[in-house]
């Protein structure tokens, strides 16, 4: 017994000290997976290949944790299921200007022993890193705490993709913050370069705003983000559709290869100045913008906000 509990703790020492690199991507865009011969006592980081072992079994593991490959094409079905990572993509509303379609984004549960829960959390990082083109980001302990503590995400996808999770236009991770019961947080929102000035980032906001008006019931008066002070298009935008900011935190983020700073504002959306979710951040009638909101931003961010 002495004898095979100290194997089994070598073992597990040895796998947690040789995990490799995670950021290994596979010709057919997915996370190389990695698997540990417990007879030759070797640690490998590998892509599988299509052949005998992944007929009939596309998008699923084998028992070395090795996924077949799968293109996960766009179809018309209400509901998508990627089976290798176990995210599910609910299609929300019409397409838009019939070039784009919104999903909401569902982790499932997965019961199996050597399910690797690793992957859902990668396709998120790696999303995120392609949007803001910061390859060497890592955004896995963020996405994390905002997925776990009642996280939802939606994403546009163009109607030509021929896989739909390597090829996301804008994505938004929103979340309930721990020590707020009254607010959903907007923890990252990002468009990809060639899609941007479409529109995209306007409507991700109105989604967001849509959504946070059917949880007033359940408290919910406010959205909030923190945006760096350096992002002036970003902020610009927030400003328009009736964001403004409370709040001024020197080195409150993480550094960002974009911006030479890393302080940030803090701002905020009152739901109940929302007259018409449709039409904001182009229509000045559609948020009534109480005096106050723009004193308190000259008064504690010295920024004066702009309006359409």
């Amino acid at each position: 017994m002495f004898l095979l509990s100290n194997v089994l703790f070598f073992l597990s020492s040895f796998i947690l000290s040789s995990k490799g690199n995670f950021d290994i991507q596979c010709s057919n865009g997915r996370q190389a997976l990695w698997s540990f011969d417990v007879f030759n006592y070797t640690f490998s980081v590998r892509c599988s290949t299509p052949g005998q072992s992944c007929r009939n079994k596309t998008g699923r593991c084998n028992k070395q944790f090795l996924c077949c490959p799968r293109t996960f094409k766009m179809s018309s079905k209400s509901q998508l299921y990627d089976r290798a990572s176990d995210i599910k993509l609910i299609r929300i509303g019409n397409d838009y200007k019939n070039l784009y379609r919104l999903f909401e984004i569902h982790l499932l549960s997965n019961p199996q022993a050597n399910y690797d829960f690793r992957t859902r959390w990668l396709f998120f990082d790696k999303t995120l890193r392609d949007l803001f083109e910061m390859p060497n980001a890592k955004f896995w302990f963020s996405i994390i705490d905002c997925m776990q503590n009642h996280g939802i995400a939606y994403a546009y996808v163009p109607l030509n993709a021929t896989s739909i999770t390597s090829n996301i236009s804008a994505m938004t991770i929103l979340t309930r913050q721990k020590n707020s019961t009254d607010s959903i947080y907007i923890c990252y929102m990002a468009t990809r370069k060639q899609h941007r000035r479409q529109g995209l980032g306007t409507r991700l906001l109105q989604q967001i705003v849509h959504r946070a008006l059917n949880e007033q019931k359940n408290g919910i008066k406010y959205i909030t983000m923190h945006v760096n002070t350096l992002n002036i298009v970003a902020l610009e935008l927030y400003e328009r559709c009736g964001w403004r900011c409370y709040d001024y935190l020197p080195s409150y983020l993480d550094h960002d290869p974009h911006h030479i700073t890393n302080h940030a504002y803090a701002l905020r959306l009152h739901l109940e100045n929302v007259k018409n979710v449709t039409s904001l951040c182009r229509d000045s009638k559609a948020i009534h913008m109480n005096p106050f909101d723009n004193e308190l931003s000259i008064r504690n961010c010295n920024r004066t906000p702009v309006h359409l």
